[in-house]
């Protein structure tokens, strides 16, 4: 009995926890964030096909009418694996103006994310309709406080309870000429309610950078289109006949730009909403190797700010470890709330001794638009440890290099002076003559030896030959890590002198051009690319380097047969 009790609970352990495995993945999202009482709105939830049951929307009825609901069905085959998806489109509008929210949303056991929305009141918007105006147009900027350089939300939008079609508006404007004007994505369409009418609303928002400091005026602007339908309030209203054009201008709204703390240097102003330092590694940082590079990726990213404003990070100096910075990738992202940007750097480390190298924190002060004050985003100073030896060859240079000039200095010393020399006969002559044969033999073998340990290291060319089409061969496949390998299999046999290990000591004796492939090629290996990898720059620079006069003879170079067939 006890035994079937165990199994019993052991079933419905298992039992629940496939249950959590099996949730159903549900996404729950808003088509826009400021949103006005009556005006309409949508929310989407999306789920797999795993859910356990439709969707209860009752839940919604307590703050929000559900104006229409409609169902879809998404399905996909990628690599093998089929996936479908069900979409529910929901309509919305709020009945009370607050901080409201989307309650969770039940599919029987799964549930959707509650969501947060804020429903704002009409009478702060900088202009109001006249009460029967059929078409108006609005302007208002949403910051409260702006400065020099920091971004500024402007939100334009159309009410018309009249069809138009053909809509065209005329550029956003303002007094600064310098100001940055960034149009926030394509226009949306929804439905609102002034004083008890229903309008079909279009709205564009824009984000400007303004450049200088006072007053910032955005001048009116001008929409454009043709009536296709409508109702005339009276036999002479020739406004309201289909196909007429109608031009509406709108108001003119201000905001007082402040300028830079004179407290804070200029390299210090970076006005954003929020800026964050990341890193991340291509390998662990505890377990690295003498002589083998690791990349290390830092983005810094940025809400209300240009990527183009990001500051460069210098590299600081530590000794017995090589650095080598790549280009830093520039993003800039368009959202509902305005723009948010990326700045990611890419440095190659290279430890050339082993224990631990100590990589000094990172600090980027930046201005908090929306607190007012300065902050600061920190990386904190990291510790690496390198493990190993770095093989090393000892360079063939030959021996005893000074013994010749010695030995004519000693024997040149030995000497006796000329009046000793006829008192001694013909003997010193004789001896003087045997010396310098035998010097000069001695001579003869030292320039032999040194010939032969010459051709020593020089690289051979037949196996030479072999390596550089195993090159041409991967790197026609654009497989990186095998060309890398060939590489290295290649520049080993061409200097065999050298203490080859890497593709960044590789680069330090080829031309620039060729270098650059070969960084390149680095780079990609230790990132998320390396299959998206193309060969085609690095044989090219790699095929001109090769044609170049080698250390050996020109008739020697002809005798090989052609790399590139």
């Amino acid at each position: 009995m006890r035994h079937r009790n165990s199994l019993l609970l052991a079933s419905t352990l298992l039992l629940s926890f496939f249950n959590t495995v099996q949730a159903a993945n549900i996404v729950a999202s808003l088509d826009r964030s400021h949103i006005f009482i009556d005006e309409s709105f949508r929310l989407v939830l999306e789920a797999d096909d795993s859910v356990d049951d439709d969707p209860d929307f009752s839940p919604l009825n307590k703050d929000f009418e559900i104006l229409s609901q409609s169902k879809s069905t998404n399905m996909s085959f990628v690599n093998g694996s089929y996936s479908r998806k069900g979409v529910w489109s929901l309509e919305l509008m709020a009945k009370r103006i607050g901080a409201l929210t989307i309650p969770s949303v039940s599919f029987g056991k799964d549930h959707s994310p509650a969501l947060r929305i804020q429903i704002k009141d009409p009478a702060i918007s900088k202009q109001q309709p006249t009460k029967n105006e059929d078409v108006y147009l609005q302007l208002e900027i949403e910051e409260d406080k702006a400065w020099v350089q920091s971004q500024v939300i402007i939100n334009v939008r159309l009410f018309s309870r009249i069809s138009m079609n053909n809509l065209r508006s005329s550029e956003l404007e303002t007094n600064d000429p310098d100001a940055i004007i960034k149009q926030l994505g394509n226009a949306r369409s929804y439905e609102a309610f002034r004083e008890g009418v229903r309008y079909a609303v279009h709205e564009i928002r824009y984000a400007v950078f303004p450049q200088h400091s006072g007053k910032l005026e955005i001048k009116p602007m001008v929409f454009e289109g043709r009536v296709n339908s409508g109702r005339a309030r009276s036999f002479m209203d020739q406004f309201m006949k289909a196909g007429e054009r109608k031009r509406v201008r709108s108001n003119s709204v201000s905001i007082e730009v402040q300028a830079k703390p004179a407290n804070l240097k200029l390299s210090d102003w970076l006005p954003a909403k929020g800026i964050t330092l990341s890193e991340q590694w291509s390998e662990d940082v505890t377990q690295l190797k003498n002589g083998e590079p690791v990349t290390r990726t830092i983005t810094i990213n940025a809400h209300g700010m240009m990527a183009e404003n990001l500051p460069d990070l210098g590299t600081t100096e530590i000794d017995k470890l090589k650095q080598y910075p790549d280009k830093a990738v520039l993003e800039n992202n368009v959202t509902d709330q305005g723009i948010s940007s990326s700045k990611q750097i890419k440095v190659a480390l290279i430890p050339t001794r082993s224990g631990g190298f100590k990589l000094p924190a990172i600090a980027i002060p930046w201005w908090n638009t929306t607190m007012g004050k300065q902050e600061v985003a920190v990386l904190p100073e990291k510790l690496i440890r390198a493990r190993g030896e770095i093989a090393k060859t000892t360079p063939i240079t030959p021996t005893n290099t000074d013994k010749p000039a010695k030995i004519i200095e000693d024997k040149a010393s030995s000497l006796t002076s000329p009046a000793q020399v006829s008192h001694m006969g013909y003997w010193p002559w004789l001896s003087l003559i045997l010396a310098m044969g035998w010097l000069a033999t001695l001579f003869a073998l030292f320039r032999k030896k040194t010939a032969v340990t010459m051709v020593k290291a020089m690289p051979d060319q037949s196996s030479l030959r072999v390596l550089e089409k195993a090159v041409h061969k991967h790197g026609s496949n654009n497989d990186a890590q095998q060309t890398k390998d060939a590489l290295l299999s290649w520049a080993r046999a061409r200097w065999p002198d050298l203490a080859i290990n890497n593709l960044i000591e590789i680069s330090q004796h080829v031309p620039a051009e060729l270098a650059a492939e070969i960084h390149n090629l680095n780079t990609a290996l230790y990132s998320s690319n390396a299959d998206q990898w193309q060969g085609d720059a690095l044989l090219q620079n790699f095929k001109n380097f090769r044609q170049k006069k080698t250390p050996q003879s020109h008739n020697d170079d002809q005798s090989l047969e052609p790399l590139y067939k």
